[in-house]
């Protein structure tokens, strides 16, 4: 990772001096109604929970500072952070059965279900149109609030077929917004996604050991007026300040948390609603930890990709066991990932012949991952 420590925490001040960082706290109250236009026949959406809201860029819709992964979650943790003010969630049909315990919490939350805003992850192909119909049917509603394209390479990230399905969808009154999610050199595809001016938001998987090379895309994308959806952020719920630290760049909108658990709901509820800032003693600690915590783990920056002769989904690979399996200990999610992998390109078709660890900024032992993922998934 390049920078420092001291780099970091003097950079972090000074920002915060001049008002860059910590300001996106400032002016953000409590129940803040979101000004979206309804679509026909929609009540106006109205969001009365007890969690400070941030605006989501020029979206202009306010979302509060925790939202929710829905990957893994029972329908009981969907109510119960919805109850929380808890306002955004992500869904995806590649999520099992995600999508319909949303769809079930939201049949019992009633009207309040219609304060919370949706970002749909979808594919961006001819899918698109297919996927977005199957979640609006899911989820009984008449339009997606973010539709987030995923997608893992900068020249798909700028294709004009990206902008021309997003504007039909838009037309026909079924998407409201338009995201990409990115977990894949993550830094070109956000910096592609701002050169083409398209994008409302961004989704990257992101984490404080990357602070220093992710500062300016950041940057641009405030100046932009884009928001900023963090995931996979690897803070678990008992480390409070590794959250402060990550809300405390005026960039983000908030923390997309994969929660399946109730205590989780409620822990990361209760750090957010808190009023204390980080010290400088947590500041530290959370930048040295998320150091550590960085070597040999994958940075998911698709060099390995890239660099694959056989064309293998290699950070897909990886990410399934890496993050999912190891970090959150999260087996279903961990196969939910791998399957949506097409069958041409994982790790069935690995020859094992290094390139990937070679290549590797993190020296992640990548081929020993890609081994793992034949048996854990199999």
């Amino acid at each position: 990772m390049k920078g420092t420590r001291r780099e970091f925490l003097g950079q972090s001040a000074r920002l915060i001096g001049t008002g860059v960082l910590g300001a996106a706290m400032a002016g953000q109250g409590l129940g803040q109604t979101p000004t979206s236009k309804p679509a026909e026949g929609e009540k106006e959406k109205a969001y009365d929970g007890p969690l400070r809201t941030r605006t989501l860029g020029r979206t202009k819709l306010k979302i509060s500072e925790i939202s929710l992964g829905s990957i893994g979650a029972s329908r009981y943790v969907v109510r119960y952070a919805v109850e929380q003010g808890v306002n955004f969630i992500h869904v995806s049909l590649g999520y099992g059965q995600a999508i319909h315990e949303v769809a079930a919490a939201f049949k019992e939350l009633k009207e309040k279900a219609k304060g919370v805003y949706i970002g749909l992850k979808c594919p961006p192909t001819s899918a698109a149109d297919e996927t977005v119909e199957k979640a609006l049917k899911i989820l009984d509603r008449q339009r997606i609030d973010v539709l987030f394209f995923d997608i893992h390479s900068p020249p798909a990230v700028e294709a004009e077929t990206v902008k021309a399905t997003f504007d039909r969808l838009k037309k026909a009154g079924k998407v409201e917004f338009l995201g990409v999610t990115s977990h894949g050199q993550v830094q070109p595809c956000l910096e592609a996604a701002i050169r083409t001016g398209w994008y409302d938001c961004l989704m990257p998987a992101y984490n404080v050991a990357q602070r220093k090379e992710f500062e300016a895309v950041f940057e641009q994308a405030g100046k932009k007026d884009i928001g900023l959806v963090l995931m996979k952020t690897r803070v678990s719920e008992d480390d409070p300040a590794t959250v402060k630290v990550l809300l405390e760049d005026k960039a983000t909108t908030t923390i997309c948390k994969g929660m399946r658990k109730l205590k989780s709901v409620k822990s990361f509820v209760e750090i957010v609603q808190r009023e204390e800032k980080p010290t400088q003693a947590e500041m530290e600690r959370v930048v040295h930890e998320a150091e550590l915590a960085a070597i040999g783990r994958c940075a998911m920056c698709g060099t390995c990709t890239l660099a694959c002769p056989g064309g293998l989904a290699v950070n897909d690979i990886v990410r399934s066991v890496d993050y999912y399996v190891d970090t959150m200990r999260d087996l279903d999610a961990g196969r939910l990932s791998y399957a949506a992998i097409p069958a041409s390109v994982n790790a069935e078709g690995c020859r094992d012949c290094g390139r990937c660890e070679r290549v590797c900024p993190n020296r992640v032992p990548v081929r020993s991952f890609v081994r793992r993922s034949k048996d854990v998934f199999s």
